[in-house]
């Protein structure tokens, strides 16, 4: 394969979901995380560190997720195989004949 399966497009691609799929839970984890108030909730620590593990299980999962696309990906490049010419067909246009 001249170009490779790792074109510049996929590259694009995976940046995003990787920053996508890391900063996307934290982001959601911090704005939860302003609703707990200690004169609140009963224990506001423990909210705040179940969040924090939610966030810590979503951004895993995200990874796993890209990494997944990623491989299938690479797996149908495989597949797919380099690109081949075939012979021309004889009494093409253009060929004089046989």
């Amino acid at each position: 394969m001249s170009g490779g399966w790792f074109t510049p497009a996929l590259r694009r691609r995976a940046a995003a979901a990787l920053v996508a799929s890391l900063a996307g839970p934290w982001l959601l984890g911090e704005f939860a995380k302003s609703f707990v108030q200690p004169g609140l909730a009963n224990d506001a620590v423990r909210r705040q560190l179940l969040i924090d593990f939610i966030v810590a299980g979503a951004s895993l999962f995200g990874l796993t997720m890209v990494a997944t696309w990623l491989v299938g990906c690479w797996v149908m490049a495989v597949m797919k195989g380099p690109r081949h010419d075939a012979d021309a067909f004889p009494g093409a246009p253009g060929e004089p004949p046989p």
